[in-house]
């Protein structure tokens, strides 16, 4: 994404989440303590109700091997939460993510858990789900300074046609991408 740029400056971004209870989560939270690496992501942890409570409770909880299951050891949450705050405030990274109470509010469980984000976090995403956003200035849809509905209504719906047509019209680098 360091080639793409927007409006031939703004580089591309990506997002990474890790599950808090990944094994490799105190790197992680570490990967951007230097300013060289990973320039073009923003990272962020999905934190568990789990994990909040065991920080609440000062309690220590398990890294999960995800290939396998198995546990292969037990941290200090409050330690590993402290390390989240001390990297945010250094690098502005990781960032939080809520899974659970994201998930909760899913549109769609029956087709699966959501596990990320977009990279401003926005748009909670499934597994290989793509972000398509647009905006509208609420500004240009005064008349007399009053919303004018119509216009509004119109906007909108010409805007969603139109990131529709971006789906449709599309290359996607991955069939998976494609498929969802």
């Amino acid at each position: 994404t360091d080639v793409v740029k927007q409006g031939g400056r703004r580089r591309g971004a990506n997002m990474g989440v890790l599950d808090v209870c990944h094994p490799d989560i105190i790197e992680f939270i570490r990967a951007k303590e230097s300013n060289n690496r990973l320039t073009n992501f923003n990272i962020s942890v999905a934190v568990t109700d789990d994990f909040m409570q065991a920080v609440c409770d000062n309690d220590k909880y398990s890294l999960v091997n995800p290939r396998t299951g198995k546990e292969e050891r037990a941290i200090s949450a409050i330690e590993v939460f402290d390390l989240i705050a001390e990297m945010a405030w250094k690098s502005g990274d990781p960032g939080v993510v809520l899974i659970d109470e994201i998930n909760r509010n899913n549109p769609t469980p029956k087709i699966g858990r959501i596990e990320s984000t977009n990279p401003c976090g926005e748009q909670p995403l499934l597994p290989y789900e793509s972000c398509n956003l647009g905006s509208i200035n609420l500004a240009q849809m005064l008349s007399n300074k009053s919303l004018d509905w119509d216009k509004l209504r119109e906007t909108v719906r010409e805007g969603v046609h139109f990131l529709d047509n971006v789906i449709d019209a599309n290359v996607y680098p991955d069939e998976r991408i494609e498929k969802v």
